[in-house]
């Protein structure tokens, strides 16, 4: 008969280990949300490490006790936004009926756009990734790519499924248009300072995939 193997149970945090462990989250969100107000303000090049301390209102030493470089918090504010933005998508997917549905994703992505439209601006109208950021955002940024693509789909596979998409074109090709039209219109709305309204565009959008641009 095998031996009975004794496994020890993982020890239960502390009181203090867990306060502890809270107070870095609230640290961490809050480097975070100060680098996107600077970011915004000043833009991802002019930005220094000292004035997102004094943003978030903690001593630079304390800053690099988090995060090693300001290409360290931009990247981790792409990453963490991407996940939060294809999170949403999915939960749009939630909707049954084919056409809404569609119209969800649309406005799901717009609005979450929207909400962070100063990263966005930086992160378009910039290009503000040095070296040291691009290697530390291409796994995951490829994953993040692969993962809306395959909700992209999914989205159009069940509206071609319902009658709404034309089944002589390639789904894949048809994801590409719709892409390239939300792009456009992201595009311009950051050349424009980002102003507010950008969701209220995401029936156009879907019209013009829909529909295209000949008169009716």
């Amino acid at each position: 008969m095998a031996a009975a193997t004794n496994k020890a149970k993982p020890r239960a945090k502390s009181v203090r280990e867990l306060v502890r462990e809270e107070t870095r989250a609230a640290y961490r969100e809050a480097i975070l949300a100060a680098a996107g107000r600077v970011f915004g303000r000043v833009g991802f090049h002019a930005a220094k490490m000292a004035d997102i301390a004094a943003e978030a209102g903690v001593a630079a030493g304390t800053l690099y006790n988090y995060f090693a470089s300001k290409d360290e918090i931009f990247a981790t504010m792409l990453e963490e936004g991407q996940q939060r933005m294809l999170d949403a998508v999915e939960e749009s997917l939630r909707e049954p009926d084919p056409l809404l549905r569609l119209h969800a994703v649309v406005r799901t992505i717009f609005a979450f756009l929207e909400q962070d439209g100063p990263l966005v601006a930086v992160f378009l109208r910039e290009g503000g990734l040095t070296e040291l950021t691009r290697r530390r955002l291409f796994d995951s940024d490829d994953r993040a790519h692969l993962r809306g693509l395959q909700l992209l789909r999914l989205t159009l596979e069940r509206a071609a499924d319902a009658g709404l998409l034309r089944l002589d074109v390639d789904l894949a090709d048809q994801a590409a248009a719709l892409q390239g039209i939300l792009d456009a219109i992201i595009f311009d709305w950051v050349r424009r300072g980002s102003p507010p309204g950008l969701v209220d565009r995401a029936p156009i959008a879907l019209d013009l995939f829909l529909h295209g641009t000949a008169r009716r």
